[in-house]
């Protein structure tokens, strides 16, 4: 981009664009996704059958939706998977109905290997998100129940509604069919980047990522078929070309839905001031304090969006991080009507009592104009003043001194 704005004047959008998708990718390749994908790639391809098995069962559990399965599986495998690797579908339908007749112990495994992958799905949001601790307990079982089981009863309802006489021929006459693979695409990847990591995400950023990824993934399907069709992977694979074709159909979605992750987490933490504004971890773990501290004054719980708000200050993606220390050191805690707590008289607590408690250094100046920022800038430039002069001896002395 400098060499760029050498010859011709960049506008300042146009630069921010650009810092974001660098920072996007900078995360992309930081995050390793390309290697997870391809982990989630191998473990999708286990847990197919079982997603399937509990999408039939769902099935058969509602009269409501008796028969509706081969529907279902006529959307999937017209608005998800390219014409090229369809042919696939027969053995996973011979799959599945043979996982539904398992015994228990089968079952069961069969029931793990689902889960494993949803556990992978979790691990991966939360590293991308920079989330150290992961649910527990009930609260993974509601997130996991509800991927399993949200996804196929949505598909379910869908196609029942658009079975209806009355709702097919005004979906024919109007032509909002063609829309509702894309309002379903959308919809799942929202609630996707909203429920998965264990944080706060913003409805709107997830929509934003929602809606790009699924005009991605639709844009790549129907390149993957139009050189799929024009390739000559049968005259390679034979009758088995359409297992690689389907493992890197997988690889290609995963690597899509990865890289949406990266773009709902890089609208949160972006500045477009880049880090000209970004205080030292001390100074942002005080501007956090302060937020709560006149929040506590006021009768107020501190929500993630009120920390977002000094985004230009605080560095978003250590959120989390911070979060967490000031938790472990019970300056502030979680209460059950939603968002966080001043939990200690900050009268109790000195500055070098929580720069002692923290692994960062001392700063040397803040960049904000607060009053007490100010009055701190000056004491710790005066404190470096005293540090410089009692340092001052140079190295060789030193060791010299230590000789003799």
């Amino acid at each position: 981009m400098g060499f760029i704005e050498q010859y011709i004047k960049v506008p300042p959008l146009f630069r921010q664009i650009w810092a974001f998708f660098c920072l996007m990718s900078e995360r992309f390749i930081e995050d390793s996704c390309r290697s997870t994908a391809a982990a989630l790639t191998f473990q999708t391809l286990f847990a197919v059958v079982p997603l399937l098995t509990v999408m039939y069962t769902i099935f058969n559990a509602f009269e409501a939706f008796d028969g509706l399965s081969g529907t279902v599986q006529e959307f999937i495998f017209t608005n998800v998977v390219p014409e090229n690797v369809a042919v696939v579908r027969e053995y996973l339908d011979e799959f599945s109905t043979s996982a539904t007749n398992l015994g228990v112990p089968s079952g069961i495994l069969v029931s793990v290997t689902a889960l494993l992958m949803l556990f992978t799905i979790e691990r991966t949001f939360n590293d991308i998100w920079r989330v150290k601790e992961p649910r527990h307990g009930f609260q993974r079982f509601l997130v996991y129940w509800a991927i399993l089981t949200l996804g196929p009863a949505v598909l379910a309802i869908t196609a029942y509604t658009l079975t209806q006489p009355l709702i097919s021929d005004v979906t024919e006459i109007t032509g909002l069919i063609q829309y509702l693979p894309v309002l379903l695409s959308v919809s799942m990847f929202t609630l996707l980047y909203m429920a998965v990591p264990n944080c706060a995400v913003s409805f709107k950023h997830a929509l934003i990522g929602g809606v790009v990824v699924s005009i991605i993934f639709l844009l790549a399907r129907s390149l993957f078929g139009f050189f799929m069709a024009n390739s000559n992977f049968k005259l390679i694979y034979g009758t088995f070309a359409a297992l690689p074709l389907f493992l890197l159909w997988i690889y290609i979605s995963w690597t899509i839905v990865l890289l949406g992750a990266e773009l709902v987490k890089g609208l949160g933490i972006f500045r477009s001031e880049g880090d000209t504004k970004l205080e030292a971890p001390l100074f942002q773990l005080m501007i956090i304090l302060e937020i709560f501290y006149h929040a506590h004054q006021q009768g107020q719980t501190v929500k993630d969006k009120e920390i977002q708000r000094q985004g230009a200050r605080i560095d978003l993606e250590q959120w989390n991080d911070y979060k967490e220390r000031l938790m472990e050191l019970d300056l502030i805690r979680a209460v059950d009507r939603g968002g966080m707590v001043l939990s200690k008289d900050l009268s109790d607590l000195t500055v070098w009592e929580l720069y002692r408690a923290l692994p960062w250094p001392l700063p040397i100046e803040m960049k904000g104009e607060s009053d007490w920022g100010l009055d701190l800038s000056n004491r710790f430039d005066e404190l470096s003043g005293q540090t410089r002069e009692i340092l001052s001896d140079d190295l060789e002395t030193i060791f010299a001194r230590k000789v003799s």
